[in-house]
């Protein structure tokens, strides 16, 4: 028992060696920054909204003509307006969402935090910055540049307070289940029409009558018997029975007399 503990205790120090050699190994790949420079360049972006917001007309374009503006155009806003240090299409959305924002935060800010949340990874920086509406609001602004501090994304978002929550969940479930019950209705309403929406293309397809089976020929009657009359034969029948007599009283050397025959039926071919 004392061996097994101790091999025991010799395989979990070597597991534990291999892992920390592991850690040790492993290269920190994330993005370099300098948090001033990252904090001041995420910052700006709400002192340029502001001012277009404010003075558009004085600068020469107006958020509604940003929001307005194609592929083509946001290049070139990119390169003559921003410097190049924020993309077009990007601060068109941010320029989108900063609008959006500020109808919940009461029409303007009335703080920007001077700190903010920086992460990186191999390929982005993301800042988060917290912001807070006039009229009390809470919310923050999302910035994520390149390696050279270039923006290409930033969202605005709005803190929901509680009862939000609750209002929105509420609303989204009423709105779901009214749209399946009202499915289900329409649905009840196409299968109870069906019959009469259909019978009208029934009336133009009748089947084609099935021919009248052939009448059946009547059995034809039994022949009647037909019962000669022998009263108009009498001469026949005695000239009959007379040879046939004669016959007999030849083969049999014995006078026979044509009365012992009595003719019954008398057929005619």
């Amino acid at each position: 028992m004392a061996n097994f503990k101790k091999k025991l205790a010799l395989v979990s120090c070597m597991l534990v060696t291999v892992l920390s050699l592991t850690a040790c190994g492993g290269k920190d790949t994330s993005i370099k920054y300098e948090d001033a420079a990252v904090t001041s360049r995420a910052q700006s972006v709400i002192k340029i909204y502001d001012m277009i917001l404010s003075q558009g007309d004085a600068v020469g374009y107006s958020a509604d003509d940003i929001l307005g503006y194609d592929e083509n155009h946001l290049e070139q806003f990119e390169q003559s307006q921003l410097g190049g240090q924020i993309k077009g299409s990007a601060f068109q959305s941010g320029l989108d969402s900063y609008k959006q924002a500020l109808d919940s935060f009461g029409g303007s800010l009335s703080e920007v935090s001077e700190e903010a949340d920086i992460t990186s990874d191999e390929s982005n920086i993301t800042v988060d910055i917290d912001i807070t509406g006039a009229n009390g609001k809470q919310g923050e602004m999302e910035v994520i540049m390149t390696s050279t501090y270039k923006v290409t994304d930033i969202v605005f978002n709005v803190n929901k307070t509680f009862g939000e929550k609750i209002q929105n969940a509420a609303l989204n479930t009423v709105l779901g289940m009214g749209t399946t019950f009202c499915v289900l209705i329409l649905i009840a309403l196409i299968i109870a029409l069906l019959p009469v929406i259909v019978a009208p293309f029934n009336g133009t397809k009748k089947k084609a009558a099935a021919p009248a089976p052939a009448p059946t020929p009547a059995p034809a009657p039994a022949p009647a018997e037909v019962k000669e009359d022998l009263t108009d034969d009498k001469e026949l029948i005695a000239v009959i029975s007379a040879a046939i007599a004669a016959y007999e009283s030849e083969a049999t050397g014995v006078a026979v007399s044509p009365d012992t025959f009595v003719v019954r039926s008398l057929r005619r071919r």
